[in-house]
């Protein structure tokens, strides 16, 4: 848990939001291939993954039959045929992958432990980039991939990040790994941008003051509950497209809000803890951090469609302590 007198967790936050920071992500990447993959991921996701040119990536979410989210991720188009899913639970897309996979002419597999990748993150995060590789990326794209060397190493530069500011990631091989890590520091210390050894501040506290939500936060709910409305291509076919247009006429039953805890600290709020409005249950607590920028504790909650109102007094837990619904972004 983070709090509002962490020293070391407000610097390394407020780093990344002034300045530029770094940290290796240990998320997953599957990786699928085949004639079919384009046509086969396009099934598998939201978005329109057949609009997603080569080098560039695309962020989606993926649904069960009832057309609900079980999780989100980043498509990359690496080249022709070949994609890389970046997810958190790459065991679980796979499980998935394979049970849909009848009929497609694709192979997937979990390359987690052969790629590495490494994020730089903050507004003066290019010129990091900039000092370090062997061609400026100045022109890069949200969301777009280029080729680069780091210090003789080959690796993969991708405009991303889950911090809402300016960032990049290095994407390389795994044995390519403690020199590309070596490169990294050296630009970094140069420029005064700190390693993020914190999780809590890289995975919390950053993307949540940005309105940025996990999977956990997600889970269950409609696209439409969760603001994901635009990343919807209804036009396509894919897995829950007919229960999710249906749950689009019916309206949201649930929102993904945010929440402002009042009291000084939310220690003894934890996931899952009811929310309460005047008394009376109205939805539960997905997450609760501390926001160093905005020097506040906030978190998201799950609240019934029609009493997800921003500013409204509710209260948490058995102790009711106080909150107030807000939009999910703080900055």
């Amino acid at each position: 848990m983070l709090f509002k007198n962490d020293q070391a967790a407000r610097a390394q936050h407020q780093a990344v939001r002034e300045n530029a920071g770094w940290y290796r992500w240990t998320h997953d990447l599957a990786e699928v291939t085949g004639k079919d993959a384009e046509r086969f991921l396009d099934r598998l996701f939201v978005g329109a993954i057949t609009k997603t040119p080569a080098g560039r990536s695309k962020y989606t979410t993926m649904l069960n039959e009832e057309g609900r989210i079980i999780d989100d991720t980043i498509v990359m188009h690496m080249d022709q045929d070949r994609y890389w899913v970046s997810t958190l639970y790459a065991p679980q897309f796979l499980r998935w992958a394979e049970r849909h996979r009848s009929g497609y002419d694709v192979s997937c597999a979990d390359i987690t432990a052969q790629v590495d990748m490494y994020a730089v993150q903050g507004p003066k995060s290019l010129a990091v980039m900039n000092a370090m590789l062997d061609r400026p990326v100045d022109g890069l794209k949200r969301f777009a991939m280029l080729d680069a060397v780091l210090d003789g190493a080959a690796v993969k530069i991708h405009r991303s990040g889950f911090t809402g500011e300016l960032g990049y990631e290095v994407y390389c091989r795994i044995e390519d790994t403690k020199a590309v890590e070596a490169s990294i520091r050296r630009a970094c210390d140069a420029a005064g941008a700190p390693e993020l050894t914190i999780l809590e501040v890289y995975v919390r506290s950053l993307p949540v003051e940005k309105g940025f939500a996990l999977r956990q936060d997600m889970y269950g709910l409609t696209p439409y509950e969760c603001g994901l409305e635009w990343s919807v291509n209804l036009e396509k076919d894919f897995i829950g497209r007919d229960a999710l247009a249906k749950a689009r006429e019916e309206g949201p039953r649930y929102q993904l809000v945010g929440l402002e805890y009042l009291a000084e600290s939310y220690e003894d709020i934890a996931q899952r803890e009811i929310v309460y409005r005047y008394g009376v249950p109205c939805g539960f607590v997905r997450t609760a951090i501390y926001g160093y920028t905005v020097e506040k504790n906030i978190g998201f909650a799950v609240i019934e469609a029609e009493k997800a109102v921003p500013g409204e007094q509710v209260t948490v837990g058995e102790n009711a302590s106080p909150a107030v619904i807000t939009e999910k972004n703080w900055l």
